[in-house]
């Protein structure tokens, strides 16, 4: 009888660690993003400042980007072009959610 005490003693004393760490505190690394969320961040900004830089270089010289002039590529990006879909797809989405 005394094998099983032990036993019995020995689960309980396991049970009470296991139980210790379901109340441990949270990592601290857990809630920071993941390395590669952050870098694919980073190389999207960075494309834009080469796009901006580009943009401003090519207004700065009057030269011509893919044939295009600064000018006439401001003018492309102010048009409502695609507002017609945009309020389409707005409408569609508000009645979505209305129900």
């Amino acid at each position: 009888m005394l094998g099983n005490d032990y036993a019995q003693a020995r689960k309980q004393y396991v049970e009470e660690v296991r139980r210790s760490f379901q109340h441990a505190e949270q990592d601290e690394y857990e809630m920071e993003p993941e390395a590669g969320a952050v870098s694919f961040w980073k190389v999207r900004l960075l494309i834009a400042v080469c796009i901006f830089a580009a943009f401003v270089l090519c207004d700065q010289t009057g030269s011509r980007f893919y044939h295009y002039t600064t000018d006439e590529i401001v003018e492309m990006l102010t048009e409502d072009k695609f507002q017609p879909q945009l309020d389409s797809i707005r409408e569609a989405w508000s009645s979505l959610k209305e129900k």
